[in-house]
């Protein structure tokens, strides 16, 4: 590991990655969720940014809806814990800081089109040649190979080209994309985890590695057993919408939605919970029979989920041992007794931004707590790192400055 620290960004907890270097050069979602976690374990991730800033700066939301690139509510989330640092990497000047900056990192992150770096001689191969410990993992949305490796790509796409929208919808109506961009953190996780394998390998081996993550391949093998039906059983899967059956779906009650997610063990616990007699009748009360009567059952169920509350559902399921729930809010979750109880969210006063509330842990750890600090601005550790590290003069980021090298 190398000798760098955290500086101000340091606690009493320094975290398991306190004196490992992270070069992120990603930009988004993917690559920087993946080096949050790292920082907020304790690495010192120095963030390389474009001149004009990450693009995710200027994306919401925003303290009284007025855009500002310091106060984005994706970057503050994404980029905690961070060292902001900016390079022009189509200059000469900036990609040389880059590779001295490669010189002292175990891991870097990076996010350009395949290709991009190793044309500026900034490709692992390169990069590793002074530093054959290091750990690179490149995060493109299909792969640097194959027909598509060069394809670009959006939410909407990923979410259609992982075959997740195809299983997402009304069977009846069109395939819909689900909420947030799952695609890209689901790849971020998967990079944090990739980096952090792989880091243990280089420390122990004293021998780096090249990780190849495609966003699309990530949320594809998150469709767990509906490629098996394609593939061994010649099965195409088609959308369930909110329902399997009638004990396996959501309904519309008084103050929201609820649902239940039955097995056929449940079935006599449900029935007494709900206390309609007609559900004690043998064309509902036997397996069999009830798959024949569902659209029955449900109309049932349709008029007594109607009557019923989120914390009803929730206290009846409790007492009779049946899986009712509700569908939470994020109101919901942020006004949680249990999660708030368990430390989910962290909270701390952004001196651009205001109060800021977000998850800010991805476990518990009797070991270790997980760093929730500031995101940097625009190029603030430009002098802390190229002068105080790299040992560059005062003058010499005045130059570069004037070439848009910084």
């Amino acid at each position: 590991m190398s000798e760098h620290t955290n500086g101000e960004h340091g606690s009493d907890d320094p975290g398991p990655y306190a004196g490992v270097r992270v070069l992120e050069l990603a930009e988004g979602i993917s690559g920087p969720f993946a080096g949050r976690w790292l920082a907020a374990l304790g690495a010192d991730v120095v963030k390389v940014e474009r001149t004009t800033g990450d693009p995710s700066r200027a994306f919401g939301p925003w303290p009284d809806d007025l855009p500002d690139d310091e106060t984005s509510g994706l970057f503050l989330y994404l980029n905690g814990d961070k060292r902001s640092v900016t390079l022009n990497l189509e200059t000469s000047d900036g990609r040389e800081i880059l590779r001295e900056l490669a010189e002292s990192a175990e891991i870097v992150i990076e996010s350009f089109e395949p290709g991009y770096l190793a044309e500026r001689g900034l490709g692992y191969e390169e990069l590793s040649k002074d530093n054959p410990a290091m750990v690179m993992i490149s995060i493109t949305p299909f792969g640097q190979t194959g027909p598509n490796a060069n394809l670009p790509a959006t939410e909407l796409t990923l979410y259609a080209a992982s075959g997740q929208m195809w299983l997402t919808g009304h069977p009846a109506r069109t395939p819909l994309k689900n909420g947030g961009s799952q695609p890209s953190y689901q790849a971020g996780l998967n990079a944090f985890a990739a980096v952090s394998s792989a880091y243990y390998g280089a420390v122990i081996h004293e021998q780096g590695s090249y990780i190849d993550l495609s966003m699309q391949e990530t949320y594809a093998a998150m469709a767990e057993a509906f490629h098996n039906r394609a593939s061994q059983l010649g099965i195409e899967t088609q959308r369930g919408g909110n329902f399997l059956n009638a004990l396996w779906g959501i309904y519309e009650i008084s103050d929201g939605y609820g649902g239940i997610c039955a097995l056929p063990r449940n079935y006599p616990g449900f029935a007494t919970a709900v206390g309609l007699p007609e559900l004690q009748d043998e064309r509902f009360s036997d397996p069999g029979n009830r798959l024949i009567n569902n659209d029955e059952l449900m109309a049932i169920l349709y008029g007594w989920f109607s009557g019923q509350t989120r914390q009803g559902l929730m206290e009846k399921g409790i007492e009779h041992r049946v899986p009712f729930g509700f569908v939470a809010t994020f109101e919901d979750l942020a006004n949680s007794e249990h999660m708030q109880e368990r430390n989910f969210f962290a909270q701390r006063d952004d001196e651009r931004a205001g109060q800021l509330t977000y998850p800010g842990r991805l476990w518990l750890s009797n070991e270790h707590e997980w760093k929730m600090g500031a995101a940097p601005t625009l190029g603030e550790h430009n002098v802390e790192i190229i002068h105080g590290e790299l040992g560059y003069e005062r003058e010499d980021l005045v130059r570069l400055r004037e070439l848009d090298a910084i």
